[in-house]
């Protein structure tokens, strides 16, 4: 859609472990866009740290920022050795998780608010399995969205999307689900996706 605010990361910490993040934040301006590139820098500064840490660091300096804007934010710690995640929200739209025998589960994750609002927002973290085979899927509220059908059912739809992507590689899966999205969805807002696929650890 042009200028946005929407955007996605993955950050390789070390040999076992790495990070990744995506947000929204509001509007479609010069504004918006530069707003990102605050909070992209500010988890970048961060990653690393506990998922809590990273956000509440992130939220404080927006909260000293005052932009006058809304940002979600979804950030997770991935211990590629341990097969597992460590994850926690901002506010940001429910991650998908698709398991090794291929059904899709919406992760209801523990409510944090948006950045900016509440200097003193802290932000819970869940932490998953996540074996070889299975998959994340994060992605902003414009895959999601659809005037006149409830928040979850449209979720839901997409988890479907996902399921039945299973054999695919996940570039040609993630064109399907924007394709999809670009059919379900009005295409008034702007789309970030980001697919991580757990595979077997090194020697094993």
């Amino acid at each position: 859609m042009g200028i946005g605010g929407d955007f996605y990361d993955v950050i390789r910490l070390d040999a076992n472990t790495a990070a990744a993040a995506i947000g929204d934040v509001q509007g479609h301006n010069v504004k918006a866009a530069a707003l990102m590139g605050q909070v992209r820098t500010a988890v970048h500064a961060s990653a690393g740290a506990p998922p809590a840490e990273v956000l509440e660091r992130t939220n404080r300096l927006l909260a000293d920022l005052d932009p006058g804007l809304f940002t979600s934010c979804l950030y997770v710690h991935l211990d590629l050795a341990g097969h597992r995640a460590l994850l926690t929200t901002a506010g940001h739209p429910p991650p998908l998780l698709r398991h090794p025998g291929g059904q899709t589960e919406v992760l209801r994750l523990p409510p944090g608010l948006l950045l900016g609002i509440d200097r003193a927002a802290r932000y819970p973290t869940t932490e998953i399995p996540l074996p070889p085979g299975a998959a994340l899927a994060l992605y902003t509220d414009g895959l999601v969205e659809v005037p006149g059908t409830d928040l979850d059912e449209s979720t839901a739809a997409l988890a479907g999307q996902f399921t039945r992507g299973a054999g695919r590689s996940m570039d040609a899966l993630a064109d399907s689900l924007v394709r999809y999205a670009k059919h379900a969805t009005p295409g008034s807002d702007d789309i970030a996706l980001l697919l991580i696929k757990a595979l077997e650890s090194r020697g094993g």
